[in-house]
């Protein structure tokens, strides 16, 4: 059960990227479920105040975009809902 050549996949991939201890856990903690990550780590509304933030602290539209992997087009939809 130790060794990570008897698991399946998914979980050899994990124990590669987090350690052996921290797939165990998540295995016992979500077995059974289906589980998917946002391609976000950040809260869209949180992170929409941090981009209009920095926007207001002098970042341009084309930095923010490269910063936050957006479109330029999408950085300005963004910063438009703070000056509704």
């Amino acid at each position: 059960m130790d060794d990570p050549r008897n698991w399946q996949a998914l979980y050899r991939e994990l124990s590669q990227v987090i350690g052996r201890s921290a797939t165990r856990q998540l295995y016992h903690y979500f077995r059974g479920m289906q589980v998917s990550f946002p391609q976000r780590l950040l809260d869209p509304r949180r992170e929409a105040k941090l981009m209009y933030q920095e926007y207001r602290r002098g970042s341009s539209v084309t930095r923010l975009a490269q910063r936050h992997n957006y479109s330029e087009r999408s950085v300005r939809r963004i910063l438009a809902k703070f000056r509704e």
